[in-house]
């Protein structure tokens, strides 16, 4: 569907469901659906590390204690424990399958079906400080459609930065980072959509008790270019989510966020809601197993552009830190 020697015509086949502006630019953002697919597998999303470095504070300052009879008479008990080396390497594989039941993001004639999302990721996290790390990343992921295989793409990402701890935001996460995006459909074709950003946030986890625990991030990217200009936008977005810990290595999440969207051309704003559950089994520490269902909305001053879709699926993923 996809006609390289037309570019104003239907471009990233029925998955994006190319509209035109007034300045005959096509308007659809193809970067949603990887947004969406890092949502409901819960392993891979753009606040990775900071989501890291924020969890791995936590569990330092509130390492309880498993429960006992005793508690009642106790309290709850935290456990003093030596700090281990730091890990700045971190290499991951991950490997899905969805079910979504709008493949196209269309507002009309939804169309149902399967397809596999797997890729790898590379991070390195040197500590600068006490409380200052030096943060980059690189991930190339791919999409492969069961039916509709015009849909297939690919996605690469590159972000380096800085992370900050705040122990006067008790030990709230900032982060600064240059991100790019890169999205193609075949490997080694030329791209049908690029993005560079600059993005500014802020990441904390909050103990709830020994089994419950919740965070909320917010983020602002700002875009310094983009290929087609028509996509070109500023994104302000927050970030919550409730996990619970049905045991040591079951854990149960939910998760919703909230992004807007403000596009330099044809006065485009989108508002962008995401709604997740995901369980996740972690028999050892470099595996995980998860099950997932992810609802998403979309709403644009456009209403060629909104829409409405679910992804379900189980995912796995392969985690090592040197």
């Amino acid at each position: 569907m996809f006609n390289k020697s037309c570019p104003t015509s239907v471009v990233f086949g029925l998955a994006f469901l190319i509209a035109h502006s007034v300045f005959g630019q096509a308007l659809v953002d193809p970067s949603r659906t990887a947004t969406a697919i890092d949502a409901a597998a819960g392993n891979r999303t753009v606040l990775q590390s900071a989501n890291k470095i924020s969890s791995d504070l936590l569990q330092e300052e509130n390492a309880f204690a498993p429960a006992s009879p005793g508690d009642s008479d106790l309290g709850q008990q935290l456990i003093l424990k030596r700090n281990e080396k730091v890990q700045p390497f971190r290499f991951s594989l991950d490997s899905s399958e969805f079910w979504t039941d709008n493949a196209a993001n269309a507002r009309t004639g939804k169309k149902q079906d399967w397809f596999y999302s797997g890729g790898a990721s590379f991070s390195y996290q040197p500590r600068l400080g006490k409380r200052f790390f030096f943060d980059s990343s690189l991930g190339e992921h791919w999409y492969r459609y069961s039916k509709l295989n015009e849909l297939d793409f690919e996605s690469g990402e590159a972000s380096a930065g800085l992370i900050v701890i705040m122990p006067e935001l008790a030990n709230s996460v900032l982060y600064a980072n240059y991100y790019y995006e890169r999205i193609t459909q075949g490997l080694g074709d030329s791209p049908i959509y690029t993005t560079q950003n600059i993005r500014v946030g802020a990441q904390k986890t909050f103990l709830i008790d020994r089994l419950q625990s919740a965070n909320l991030g917010l983020m602002a990217s700002f875009a310094l270019d983009s290929d087609p200009v028509a996509l070109r936008r500023h994104e302000y977005s927050v970030n919550t989510g409730y996990n619970y810990k049905i045991m040591r290595d079951l854990i149960l999440s939910v998760s919703y966020r909230a992004a807007f969207y403000d596009y330099f051309k044809a006065a485009r704003q989108d508002w962008y809601h995401s709604f997740g559950v995901v369980l996740s089994y972690q028999p050892r520490e470099w595996l995980e197993l998860a099950a997932s269902y992810n609802y998403t909305l979309n709403r644009s001053s456009l209403s060629q552009f909104s829409y409405d879709s679910q992804l379900a699926g189980p995912s796995v993923s392969l985690k090592v830190r040197f």
